[in-house]
């Protein structure tokens, strides 16, 4: 019976996000209100976090994460990520922080990694290259991935988003022709990354632990 509550509660935060969404409507974008992929996403997180984490780490990982597939939904369809949710995403990590479970300096050297980093190669490559890779919405998602996942798996998160890209992108390659003028979202390569790497990090532990002592 007390794993049936995060079930509800995430079925329920999901149709909550899906309103989010509609109510922004970015581009025109809205989900049918009868698609429960949304809802079911959140609940299988809400489900997973509450029968494995701690309480305190349940709360944030499936807060964090339900937002994070809301930001790739809309990412995925309009190319552009919705500034509510990384507010969204920061109050909650903020309040973390205060709080204790999430510390000052992880926070604060997953954000140099997963931002201020990505940032300068950002601007730098524009400056070069005069085209941009990464948008400033995927600026302020690394912000939110690196507060919440500290310097190592921000680093992991932004080589696995990388390397998920590049394989959709060839992929797609194959079946609609080469171009090098084609733009790939990033939110939801990251989003998957990041959680996936969440979860990969709390069953084998010792794989991040050797590429710390690596």
């Amino acid at each position: 019976m007390i794993l049936v509550l995060p079930l509800i509660f995430g079925f329920l935060w999901g149709y909550v996000l899906k309103h989010a969404i509609n109510w922004l409507s970015i581009d025109d974008f809205q989900l049918a209100i009868s698609n429960p992929v949304l809802e079911i996403l959140c609940a299988s997180f809400f489900f997973w976090s509450f029968s494995s984490l701690s309480f305190e780490d349940a709360v944030i990982f499936s807060l964090i994460s339900s937002t994070l597939c809301a930001i790739a939904i809309v990412d995925l369809f309009t190319m552009q990520i919705p500034l509510l949710f990384i507010l969204d995403s920061l109050f909650v990590l903020l309040v973390s922080i205060l709080l204790g479970y999430i510390t000052w300096s992880s926070a604060l050297l997953g954000i140099f990694v997963g931002a201020i980093i990505p940032a300068v190669i950002m601007v730098f490559t524009g400056l070069v290259t005069k085209r941009q890779g990464m948008g400033y919405g995927d600026i302020q998602l690394g912000i939110v991935l690196g507060a919440w996942l500290g310097p190592l798996r921000m680093a992991l998160t932004l080589f696995g988003a990388s390397l998920l890209s590049l394989i959709t992108w060839v992929a797609i390659s194959i079946f609609k022709g080469f171009d090098t003028n084609r733009a790939l979202p990033f939110a939801p390569f990251l989003s998957v990354s990041g959680i996936g790497l969440y979860i990969v990090n709390f069953y084998y532990p010792e794989l991040f632990q050797l590429a710390l002592s690596g």
